[in-house]
């Protein structure tokens, strides 16, 4: 059994009230309401079985001989191959099947790889007994369809409950259905395909992974529940300094605390807040070197995208739950809706691609903003343009972390390096959790903003 299609199971149930009365405006947003045969989108396929060709290709051959030979006796026996098949392709062909078929899901969103659940209600709208059927249900991924399973005869306005389960391989919005029901003529001679009911849209996430796990004991083992701020040792009062950072403007250089540590240091008269987190969605088809040339719902863009895309939806959700505000970046056009709105944003994030088109100038914090708190970003091949936004624009933050994937380049993460980026290369086959965690065991204390995270996933 295919593992991204779980075996269908089956329950009967009464139709205990009258016509459904509900608007159709109020229908739930995640099922459809119920569409019978007259709305096929693909309507039906009539085709010959293996036994009913083989009579067909006998009487065939027998019409011949009989011809050729002149053996007219051969024609009664030719006859009797023929009417058979041909009588089952015309009872397929005209016995429609009068079924009104309704689909809901148990989560109009899924993410890659979990689990989903479908059900189909089928309800007989004959005047007498339906005969019994198999059916199954259109998949936009490999195998392509469910398994197919025996649909039992109902009586006139009874109903049959049909369910099964499914798992994504990637991302994207994907349809399910229509549901396909098949009937054969009692000899085996002849089938018919009729598709019934509408598609049902599902929005298929990144891989959602919970960064809070394990965070608590990663903090205490680490230390990083502390707070490292550096403080002037003369005033009137205690002045926290941090590092110069490449853009800070000379006239916040606290020279007394400079000399103190033998390095330039820059005035914070006030506590950085990390109220803020931005991720930087780098979406500019050049910066990922694993990019494939074609793709499909089996094979993604770019397992390197995905991870970071898996990372960003990720960092969203532990952010918002944290209590800060979320704002993404994107290197090339605008494709990702505003973080603040969770059910536009997944969305937006299962339909994301690569780009080619390059978008407005980067800009990683709003102007005239002294610090915008935290921002993280996701990296493989990033061009100069990236680069140079990410460096000259990093003393807008207090605190500034990326995680590099792919092969490493010295030039690049050195310039990084300088301008107070905290660095992560994420190895081949780690996972989103494992290099959260590896970011915050590396001492990525900067400034308090791991302690203020932390703080605020245990509160």
């Amino acid at each position: 059994m295919n593992e991204d299609v779980r075996q269908p199971s089956l329950r009967r149930a009464r139709n205990r009230s009258a016509p459904n009365r509900t608007a159709p405006n109020r229908t739930a947003p995640n099922s459809t309401a119920f569409n019978s045969s007259s709305s096929d989108r693909r309507g039906r396929t009539i085709v010959m079985t293996l036994r009913g060709s083989g009579m067909l290709g006998a009487a065939i051959a027998l019409f011949s001989v009989a011809y050729i030979a002149g053996w007219p006796e051969l024609l009664i026996l030719a006859s009797f191959c023929a009417i058979p098949p041909l009588l089952a392709l015309l009872v397929v062909a005209v016995k429609r099947p009068r079924w009104a078929v309704k689909r809901s899901l148990s989560r109009s969103v899924v993410s890659v790889g979990s689990l989903g659940s479908a059900r189909v209600t089928v309800r007989s709208t004959a005047r007498r007994r339906s005969s019994s059927a198999r059916w199954s249900d259109d998949l936009p991924w490999s195998p392509g369809r469910t398994e197919w399973q025996e649909l039992p005869a109902v009586n006139a306005g009874t109903a049959v409950e049909l369910h099964y389960d499914f798992s994504p391989p990637r991302r994207g919005v994907a349809l399910l259905g229509p549901v396909v029901v098949e009937r054969a003529d009692p000899f085996g001679f002849a089938r018919s395909e009729w598709a019934l009911g509408e598609r049902q849209r599902v929005v298929v996430a990144p891989e959602l992974v919970d960064l809070a796990l394990g965070l608590t004991d990663l903090a205490t083992h680490t230390g990083a529940a502390q707070l490292f701020h550096h403080r002037a040792l003369a005033g009137d009062h205690d002045i926290m300094t941090r590092d110069y950072r490449a853009g800070d403007a000379m006239g916040r250089v606290h020279w007394k605390a400079s000399a103190h540590h033998g390095q330039l240091m820059v005035r914070e008269d006030d506590k950085r807040s990390h109220a803020e987190a931005a991720i930087v969605v780098d979406t500019r088809r050049g910066s990922w070197r694993d990019v494939s040339r074609s793709q499909s719902f089996e094979r993604v863009e770019s397992e390197g995208f995905e991870w970071a895309l898996s990372m960003t939806s990720s960092l969203r959700d532990f952010f918002v739950r944290s209590g800060l505000r979320v704002r993404t970046v994107e290197t090339a056009v605008t494709q990702l809706a505003d973080a603040a709105n969770v059910d536009d944003f997944v969305e937006s994030l299962a339909r994301v691609r690569l780009s080619y088109h390059d978008g407005p100038a980067i800009r990683l914090a709003e102007p005239a903003k002294a610090s915008v708190g935290s921002v993280f970003a996701v990296l493989n091949a990033p061009d100069e343009e990236t680069i140079r936004a990410l460096t000259e624009q990093r003393a807008g933050f207090g605190f500034a972390a990326a995680f590099m994937l792919g092969a490493r380049d010295a030039v690049r993460n050195d310039r990084l390096l300088r301008a107070g980026w905290v660095l992560h290369h994420v190895s081949e086959g780690e996972s989103v959790l494992a290099a959260w965690h590896g970011l915050l065991a590396m001492g990525a204390v900067a400034d308090g903003a791991v302690a203020e995270i932390t703080a605020a996933a245990d509160g």
